[in-house]
């Protein structure tokens, strides 16, 4: 903020209340619940008193809300949290936003969808800063307008410029702060991994489940905000007066609860699990996109355009690679995220063609700007990818940290091409019979993948694209047996630019003008990145989102003014919101041994051995195939085996935010474990 004048905010007066019509996905939300449709507060009451004949007072004294259709069906809303700010969102932004609004003297209610904080941010390694303490101290002088001069040029100048200046400047300070509310760093800054800049500051442990989540959460709750889980945000009330009053969620079992708030951040997490909004962003077939996280249904953006605000989806990234499955949208298929394959699909000696066997582009398309450059050539049209053994293996030694051997990669592999339930992937010792396999199973005209298997060929050969100008560096002949054919499908693991924000991280309307009370963090709004994952500066995403949290907070604070409570008090029902547990630890003492149990996580099985010793839970083991690594195997080894074996139980163990699925097959198989230990 330093150098660079913020405008002054103007009030939102004359906004529209909610609309009566609700997207799609509101529609979903509140199905089974009489069909209610959530209007806002103030025309809920009235139809409510129209229809009942009931006092004015009495509704406000008991500070009873509505869910109704026009014909009147009534769900009771119970009267819940009043605060001064409601973070909608217990990820990297959402605690950042909480943590620093109770510093500005709030009192925080938080919404979480998941049974614990951290969200899909707990995969994070580290952090971006410029002119940090750390990196004074080891000698790394960056000069701040190079970083924003390369992002904009970078983005074909559609970042947003001012933004990245505040990011910048506050980026040290942010590092400091972090520090402060308890976050540990390993001291060390770098540029993760070929990036452009010395900016990345590692977590101690290297991942936020350990360091950021944990801390934060802590720091939050030690300065009084209210955590409620399993609770997620379905709509904003505002006042007749447009501005945002606080929100409605949802407990698990379908009550609803009323958070009367004087403003709101929505840190949802984006809508990468939102095809509607992904189509609007020009991804013509979503059936062709896996998804990494789940839960990220653009509930955020959704509440935001129905208050008034305004979107920028058409403007809107998401972070999208490569991944070999043959069930878009669900289970990962033939290899998975298996080690160099992927990798070596997506490689630029590769050669790719679409559904009809035709080349589309240069394969080195993406090598420099993957988001801009490659993902709109993929948007519309599927990929095959075509290497050879050579292709496979550079691609490998390539990777910074391989799951498994070279050896146990290639004994895996063959394996899995026995196997091949997905019919996504083939090998064969020529290309002739590579391609008949592949047409063949996947119903491509082979006459027309093997003349554009030869026309490659041949230009490789000849060290010249006559096609598409693909570098001579890349054109590769493919003469190195086995031969390779995968599907290839995008992965969305974040989305950018959905809900349009200012500086001051106000959602505004089509015109610019704030919504009163309304603020929008992380990546359900970042627009820094339009058209680009920002691997030039490492660590920005998380930076972006931290910052923003922070930034909406203070302009809130802001807002509030001298109007602020300082405190959260409730009334009514507010008891937890708790999933159904499937599980429970057996009853009676557990006899030594070793006992193994296999249950389905997120994305394959999770096969687990509990050893008993003395009577007790002495360790745990758990062997995931295609869980991912940097959430799911995260949160059980560092969080979910610590956890039952400190506890002795799985009763009292919460499944971990951002890994839920993974979480309940886990736990599910240490019962069983704990069952036949018992019995």
């Amino acid at each position: 903020m330093i150098g660079v004048p913020h405008g002054e905010r103007t009030e939102g007066e004359g906004m529209k209340s909610v609309s009566k019509t609700k997207s799609k996905e509101r529609r979903r939300a509140v199905e089974g619940t009489g069909d209610a449709v959530v209007y806002s507060a103030g025309h809920a009451a009235g139809i409510l008193l129209a229809l009942a004949g009931m006092a004015l007072q009495w509704a406000f004294l008991h500070s009873l809300t509505f869910l109704g259709t026009v014909l009147g069906t009534q769900a009771e809303v119970e009267p819940g949290y009043t605060c001064d700010l409601c973070v909608c969102g217990a990820g990297n932004s959402g605690l950042s936003a909480a943590v620093e609004a109770a510093q500005q003297g709030l009192g925080v209610v938080v919404l979480e969808k998941q049974g614990g904080t951290g969200g899909g941010g707990i995969g994070t390694e580290g952090v971006f800063a410029v002119n940090s303490e750390m990196q004074q101290k080891a000698g790394i002088a960056i000069e701040p307008a190079d970083i924003i001069s390369t992002e904009m040029e970078y983005s074909h100048n559609r970042a947003n410029g001012l933004k990245w200046f505040d990011l910048v400047q506050a980026s040290g300070d942010n590092i400091a702060w972090l520090k402060e509310c308890g976050v540990n760093f390993t001291g060390t800054v770098d540029d993760y991994h070929g990036g452009k800049f010395e900016t990345f500051h590692w977590f101690g442990e290297n991942r936020a489940h350990d360091d950021f989540s944990p801390a934060m959460t802590k720091t939050a709750k030690d300065l009084g905000v209210e955590f409620l889980m399993n609770c997620p945000a379905v709509e904003l009330i505002v006042d007749d007066g447009g501005a945002v009053a606080g929100v409605y969620a949802q407990k698990l079992n379908g009550d609803y609860v009323q958070v009367n708030a004087k403003a709101v951040v929505l840190a949802t997490g984006g809508f990468a699990n939102n095809d509607e909004y992904l189509q609007e962003g020009g991804f013509s077939d979503t059936t062709n996109v896996e998804r990494f996280l789940y839960g990220y249904d653009g509930d955020g953006v959704r509440m935001a355009l129905e208050a008034g605000g305004a979107d920028n989806i058409p403007r809107m990234s998401g972070l999208m690679q490569l991944t070999v499955s043959g069930k878009p949208g669900g289970e990962y298929g033939t290899y998975g995220r298996g080690d160099g394959l992927v990798v070596a699909g997506h490689n630029p000696c590769s050669m790719w063609i679409n559904e009809d066997g035709q080349r589309f582009c240069a394969e080195s398309a993406g090598v420099e700007n993957w988001m801009s450059d490659m993902i709109p050539s993929l948007a519309h049209q599927k990929l095959y990818a075509i290497y050879d053994a050579k292709v496979f293996k550079d691609a490998y030694d390539g990777m910074i940290a391989p799951r498994i051997s070279w050896e146990e990669t290639q004994a895996e592999l063959a394996e899995r091409i026995e196997q091949n339930p997905h019919n996504d992937f083939f090998s064969a010792d020529t290309l002739d019979e590579l391609a008949k396999k592949a047409s063949e199973a996947l119903g491509l005209d082979y006459s027309t993948v093997k003349e554009s298997i030869d026309a490659y060929c041949e230009m490789c050969e000849q060290g010249r694209d006559g096609y598409f100008g693909k570098p001579k560096e890349y054109l590769q002949k493919l003469e190195n047996p086995p031969f390779y054919f995968s599907y290839m499908p995008q992965s969305v693991m974040v989305t950018f630019g959905g809900i349009r924000t200012n500086r001051k991280m106000e959602v505004v309307d089509k015109a610019g003008k704030p919504v009163a009370g309304l603020y929008s963090a992380g990546v359900d709004s970042a627009d820094l990145w339009p058209n680009i994952y920002t691997i030039n500066v490492p660590g920005g995403t998380n930076a972006n989102n931290i910052n923003s949290g922070r930034f909406a907070s203070k302009f809130a604070a802001e807002y509030l003014g001298s109007g602020k409570m300082g405190s959260v008090t409730s009334e009514g029902d507010t008891s937890e919101s708790k999933p159904e547990r499937t599980w429970s630890m057996p009853e009676g003492k557990l006899k030594d041994g070793e006992y193994t149990d296999t249950q389905f996580g997120m994305f394959s099985d999770i096969a687990v051995t509990v050893t008993v010793s003395d009577g007790k839970i002495a360790s745990i083991a758990q062997e995931s195939e295609l869980e991912t690594s940097y959430v799911g195997v995260a949160a059980m080894e560092s969080m979910l085996i610590p956890a039952v074996i400190e506890a002795q139980s799985v009763d009292d163990v919460d499944t971990v935010a951002g890994a839920t699925r993974t979480s309940q097959g886990f736990l599910r198989a240490v019962a069983a474990c704990c069952e036949q230990a018992a019995s």
